[in-house]
């Protein structure tokens, strides 16, 4: 009997995590309508912005990106620029010196010790209300950042996530079968958006308010904790499909492998760091959808094992 019983359970957080999940969220949505910030009139009233981006031995790409940031159509008495250097080896810091007359500023710390560190000592420097965070690889179109904040007008607005598109899917299968796996997951950003509740961000393209920022552990992702604390104390967090950011997908699959594999570990982790808030808060509806997104998801390895097992001890041909 325990054979079956393994097997369906299995089968139900699968279909649940995958189809069920979704299908709640739009249903929920449907009921409580979808949330609509409002935008600001013109360009005067948009928010003093600090884009701090993130670098570790960037000499590659961090030009490019530089004069990306310094392209942006947004007021430029109202954009700051952040490089922040964790530990830089290479041409980085050069680089960014190198730009200093245009407006860029470095933050250069001496020694390695984690992106998320260099963001914690980053972050109380940025004169901007509203922080947007990017990778140095993440090549915006020229409206993502006004086109990323105008929710911000509306002050219930915390935290808000841009659309990451990989530009290179369709010639790389690797970064083509992850896009596919990203279809669904901007789906339902768009659904838990609706709620007003999306469940972490990306690091290429997201923004919050600049004091809703809290110090992130470095062995946690800081696109998924930062916005669920946000969420979590109360505020609107949305998705912006808008606000584009392009980045190359990985070029092979160990490459993926060892990306997504920090990533899960991290996201593990980053349940336990925000866990607490959310219980303290009573914000269920987060701890729905982490858990729903994040935790079933995460143990997919499990559910597909008690599948196999469950399938074994079970008599009958379609088990077997």
């Amino acid at each position: 009997m325990i054979g079956p019983i393994l097997f369906w359970f299995a089968v139900v957080v699968l279909v649940y995590q995958y189809v069920g999940y979704p299908l709640t969220l739009a249903a929920l949505a449907a009921l409580r309508g979808r949330q609509r910030p409002a935008s600001f009139a013109s360009d005067a009233e948009l928010p003093k912005v600090t884009l701090i981006i993130s670098a570790y031995n960037e000499a590659e790409v961090l030009e490019n990106k530089l004069r990306n940031a310094l392209a942006l159509d947004y007021p430029k008495d109202r954009l700051e620029i952040i490089v922040a250097s964790d530990g830089s080896t290479d041409a980085t810091n050069d680089i960014a010196r190198s730009f200093a007359a245009e407006g860029v500023v470095l933050h250069e710390y001496p020694v390695n010790r984690g992106k998320n560190h260099c963001l914690n000592d980053t972050m109380p420097r940025a004169a901007g209300d509203i922080i947007v965070f990017t990778d140095a690889n993440g090549m915006y179109r020229p409206d993502a950042v006004k086109t990323l904040v105008q929710g911000f007008a509306d002050p219930r607005v915390g935290s808000i996530c841009g659309e990451l598109i990989y530009k290179n899917f369709n010639d790389n299968p690797i970064a083509e079968g992850y896009n596919r796996y990203w279809e669904l997951d901007q789906m339902q950003k768009r659904l838990e958006s609706a709620l007003g509740c999306l469940l972490g961000a990306n690091g290429s393209i997201f923004a919050v308010r600049k004091e809703l920022c809290r110090p992130v552990p470095n062995d946690v992702c800081n696109d998924m904790v930062q916005p669920i604390w946000v969420a979590a104390a109360g505020h609107l967090c949305l998705y912006e499909p808008r606000a584009l950011s392009y980045e190359a997908g990985s070029r092979n699959l160990p490459d993926e492998l060892k990306r997504r594999s920090r990533i899960i570990g991290r996201g593990i982790r980053g349940i336990q760091a925000v866990w607490p808030d959310i219980v303290r808060n009573r914000a269920w509806l987060v701890g729905w959808e982490l858990l729903s997104r994040k935790g079933l998801r995460y143990a997919t390895p499990l559910w597909f094992l008690l599948l196999l097992v469950g399938s074994g001890l079970a008599s009958g041909v379609g088990y077997q």
